[in-house]
This record gives structure tokens, sequence and C-alpha cells, in this order.
């Protein structure tokens, strides 16, 4: 598999079936009532797919881990909205016992994986330095992906997506 997956990523290469993704609505409350408030969709992947992009992921990683703020929280391995919200505190009472006053501004980017444009995606990865190789995988990953909902046994056309990232593989944290 080592061989495959050197070779796929050197000629940059992803298979079709691996850039396709079965969207399966995931309830967050029960029971759903609104299909837009109460669903989260959730894209299921080749599991081998998943796999490569765990390798292509960490060198990314590695490659502009150095550039990431330190309050990166979201998508990092070991970090969670606990960690920020612990980080926060932490500096709030730091200004309250200073007598400094806190200032805040809380923004929710509503559907912002569907709304990843590509073209500022890639730029931003040259931007910060990563390898061609790289780069150029990820154009093969991010293009010509599509997708299909699936409620039971139930499956929806497919759809051919020009923006977005699928929601559950690891490139996407």
């Amino acid at each position: 598999m080592c061989a495959i997956y050197n070779a796929f990523v050197r000629e940059v290469f992803v298979p079709s079936r691996w850039k396709e993704a079965n969207v399966v609505p995931v309830p967050k409350v029960q029971p759903p009532r609104a299909v837009k408030a109460d669903l989260r969709p959730i894209s299921l992947t080749a599991t081998l797919a998943k796999l490569l992009e765990t390798f292509v992921g960490s060198w990314i990683l590695e490659h502009i881990g150095s550039s990431l703020d330190d309050r990166q929280y979201g998508a990092l391995r070991q970090r969670s909205t606990t960690h920020a919200l612990v980080d926060m505190l932490h500096h709030w009472h730091a200004a309250v016992d200073k007598s400094q006053s806190v200032h805040m501004v809380f923004v929710d980017f509503a559907k912002a994986f569907d709304h990843v444009n590509h073209s500022i995606l890639v730029a931003k990865f040259v931007e910060l330095g990563l390898p061609d190789v790289i780069v150029r995988w990820m154009c093969a990953f991010l293009q010509d992906r599509r997708q299909r909902v699936k409620i039971g046994d139930v499956l929806s056309d497919w759809l051919h997506l020009v923006a977005g990232m699928p929601q559950g593989p690891i490139l996407a944290h």
C-alpha cells in the first residue's frame, strides 16, 4: 500500500472513486425537526482515501505547523474547543486581574466547509511554501469531486462540486 500511495502522490493521481462521497445526514438532536437546523451532513469517503489523506495532512502540517498561530485550536490533533475556552478564560482573568478591559468578537462561519474556494486554498498553500508535489496533489484531490445523499438504502443523483471540502475526511479538518 505504501508504494501505491507514494506513486499516487508522485504522479499526482487521485482515483475518481476516492473523490466520491455519500453524504449521510446525522441528527444533532433527537428527534430532528428541521432539516437545515437539526441535521449535520457527514461525507463518507473511501477508507483507503482517508488513510492517504492522513499522510498528506501530516506532511502539510510538517511544513506549515510553525506558521500556525499558537491559538489555532480547530482541526489540530490534541486540540479542541475546550482548549480554546480554557485559553480564552485564562486571558480574560489575567486582564481583569490587571484591571484591563476585555473585548471580544465571536464569529460563526455558517457552512464553512461548503464555501472553501479551491483557488484561494491552493494559493495559500503556495504562499506557505508547501512542496510543489503536495500542492499539485491537493489540486487533483479537490477537482472533479462529486457527492450524493444517502438516507437508509435510498441514494440521490450525483452532484458535481465546484467548491467546498467534504465534511468528514482528514484534510477537511
